[in-house]
């Protein structure tokens, strides 16, 4: 097993020493007060820039959880949270999950480090702040990549993350789409959109499929292609003959 590394210590020490300015979070884990405590230890494990986009999916959970009858509160902390670890480096991550003992596929930590920033954070943020509960960790571990059997705050924090104001990379296009959607269909049917977006994202840029988003593709369209194929021009598809 690789030595953890001097990073993800000085994490767990700083995550440590800082308990004792968390007594909000303690007294009412999903406050006002806990948000600014959430987002003011954050500040200190990324930049700016991951910030301001950690705020800004905050702020768009809180609205995707009021439009879709989730708790908001609970909602914009798993917003501010969903990049706890993202300031750490392919190798710190890699480390990271496994003095963790994040269980993963081995094909992402070799392959895909970029995708264990989410269950990395949720295992730190559980042993450090429990009573945040099992929902918020199961978000913030899935919008990394999805799954098919998505809990309303996994949606949430999945799309958040995708239609924050500040979006400035992938398809503008689908991204924009995604956003007029909201409030227009139903929460699932959002997520299966912003999946779609992702994997399309994804094959356009020549990425390395987790095989497991391949398997969530197809329960998802089980349920949705229906609405996939109302989406394609006939006219647009080559004849087979």
């Amino acid at each position: 097993m690789k030595r953890a590394c001097n990073r993800s210590c000085n994490c767990y020490n700083k995550d440590m020493a800082e308990n004792s300015s968390i007594s909000p979070v303690i007294s009412d884990p999903f406050s006002k007060d806990s948000y600014q405590v959430f987002k003011e230890l954050l500040s200190q494990r990324v930049g700016a820039k991951r910030l301001a986009h950690s705020i800004n999916v905050a702020k768009v959970a809180r609205r995707l959880a009021k439009a879709y009858g989730a708790d908001p509160d609970k909602a914009r902390i798993a917003g501010i949270l969903h990049d706890w670890d993202k300031g750490l480096s392919n190798e710190e991550v890699r480390d990271r999950a496994l003095e963790l003992g994040v269980q993963v596929d081995p094909m992402v930590i070799t392959d895909m480090p970029w995708l264990l920033h989410g269950p990395t954070a949720a295992a730190a943020l559980a042993r450090e702040y429990p009573h945040l509960g099992a929902d918020v960790f199961q978000a913030i571990s899935r919008h990394t990549s999805g799954a098919a059997d998505m809990s309303p705050l996994d949606c949430i924090i999945y799309i958040a993350d995708i239609i924050e104001p500040n979006r400035t990379f992938g398809d503008m296009e689908g991204i924009e789409r995604l956003r007029s959607l909201v409030g227009e269909v139903p929460l699932e049917e959002l997520y299966f959109h912003a999946f779609k977006y992702t994997l399309e994202f994804l094959i356009s840029t020549d990425r390395v499929l987790y095989p497991a988003t391949i398997e969530t593709w197809n329960i998802l369209m089980r349920t949705y292609g229906h609405i996939a194929k109302l989406n394609i021009d006939i006219w647009d598809v080559p004849a087979l003959d």
